[in-house]
């Protein structure tokens, strides 16, 4: 099997999204942010790429830029143009940091593919260099406009794929691993364990033995809104079928009615909450157990004590008796975030849901409304 880190994390992200951009191969369409990212991750190829350790001046780095400008997804020349000068500004500020230090890199632009648990990875490292003193630093460029959290750095894949790649191919571990942040010229710098590099095998094992099982189930995510396979993503192809002629035209008035009234509970059960409180802390003040409405109908206030057996005083009880074992339960909504985790082998996953017993069927219908989020 033949794996990047773009499609390890791809995977994980939505695995439907894999099955069409890698299995199925389907066409993407391109962006202002991915051909803006390209064009300065060539550039800067160019400037790191010299046989003497003197960095090119600033007009000759603009110069560069020129010359590898991707043009791809903008709208307008205008827009194009509002990229342009960015990246411009983008390069400048990265030659005002970078250039007094320049140093020939170890690596530039180096591909890669090593085997990981059977599977084939292959990745291209921006670059590495060399430490005064000793040691090697990979660096990967990143066009995002806010640095995300640390723990999210430490926990990288794509850096975890090339320090492992480097122990793989040149046999050293990079002291550090840094992501690049370009647009605000901030670096991010963590580094990989040992253990680090066990748990990279497990994950990709894991992603290779449930792609090779055909796991390619749909994955609500932030990013849905801007992905190139949404009208052929179970989740949305309805909608995308509907802008060419609704092909069930009664149900959907069935689906708008159900939405309606869904609704309307959802304002009924806020009114109901706003209506409890005032009701309790008019009950608590006076000391009334019973409210009675205009019709003789009432208003009963009464305490309910909430109460939980605890596990170790029952199975104390019990287990010297034989009589654990039947109480002993599973918790189904813990088994089902454990099986939905995606950390299990497709086999072990394939088990567990066997190993239910159906008592009966029946699917639960929730309201997705933009409008309720935003109260």
């Amino acid at each position: 099997m033949k794996l990047s880190y773009s499609a390890i994390s791809t995977y994980e992200l939505c695995p439907a999204k894999y099955r069409f951009q890698y299995e199925e191969r389907l066409p993407t369409s391109p962006s202002p942010a991915l051909s803006f990212g390209d064009s300065l991750h060539r550039a800067l190829h160019r400037f790191h790429d010299r046989p003497v350790p003197v960095a090119p001046s600033v007009e000759e780095l603009h110069e560069m830029l020129e010359g590898e400008w991707v043009s791809d997804g903008y709208r307008d020349p205008s827009e194009e143009e509002t990229y342009r000068q960015h990246a411009r500004q983008v390069l400048s500020e990265y030659h005002r940091d970078n250039a007094s230090g320049f140093r020939i890199p170890a690596a530039l632009e180096f591909r890669f593919t090593v085997e990981i648990e059977g599977a084939q990875v292959s990745g291209v490292i921006d670059r590495m260099d060399r430490i005064p003193g000793g040691g090697y630093e990979i660096i990967d460029y990143k066009t995002s406009r806010r640095l995300p959290p640390r723990q999210q750095v430490d926990r990288d894949l794509q850096l975890s794929v090339y320090h492992l790649a480097a122990k793989e191919i040149w046999g050293i571990e990079p002291e550090r691993l840094t992501l690049y942040f370009l647009l605000p010229g901030e670096r991010m710098t963590t580094s990989r364990t040992r253990e680090d590099a066990d748990e990279l095998r497990r994950r990709i094992a894991r992603v290779a033995e449930r792609i090779a099982a055909g796991k390619f189930e749909p994955r609500q995510n932030p990013l849905c809104d801007w992905c190139d396979f949404q009208a052929q993503c179970p989740l949305y192809r309805h909608k995308f079928e509907k802008l060419h002629g609704d092909p069930a035209p009664n149900m959907t008035a069935i689906v708008d009615e159900w939405i309606a009234l869904k609704r309307e509970d959802w304002e009924r059960y806020r009114r109901l909450e706003e209506l409890k409180a005032l009701i309790n802390a008019f009950c608590q003040e006076h000391g009334y157990r019973r409210l009675f409405g205009t019709d003789g109908s009432a208003i009963d206030r009464r305490p309910q004590h909430i109460t939980e057996p605890n596990p170790d005083r029952v199975r104390g009880i019990l287990e010297p008796l034989g009589l654990w074992g039947q109480v002993e339960t599973v918790d189904p909504k813990r088994l089902t975030e454990l099986i939905e985790s995606r950390r299990l082998p497709p086999d072990v996953e394939d088990a567990l849901l066997a190993s239910r017993e159906e008592v009966r069927t029946q699917h639960a219908l929730y309201l997705r409304d933009p409008a309720r989020s935003r109260r």
